[in-house]
């Protein structure tokens, strides 16, 4: 498991859609990060670096735990 912050780069209904793959809560800030760090499972973390690759998001922070 991990806890991620993310900066989302992308249009509204990608950030969307990537909150709903991932498990991401609703909640993102005026600057377009997530409030707070959010879990991401192992298996997925792979998958989340292949969204930051295409230019979708950055990761802020990644803590494997």
């Amino acid at each position: 498991m991990y806890e991620v912050r993310i900066y989302f780069k992308c249009k509204w209904e990608d950030v969307y859609r990537i909150q709903e793959r991932f498990g991401i809560p609703r909640c993102t800030t005026v600057n377009g990060e997530t409030c707070g760090s959010v879990p991401i499972k192992d298996e997925d973390m792979d998958l989340l670096r292949e969204t930051e690759r295409r230019g979708y998001i950055q990761i802020r922070k990644a803590i494997k735990l």
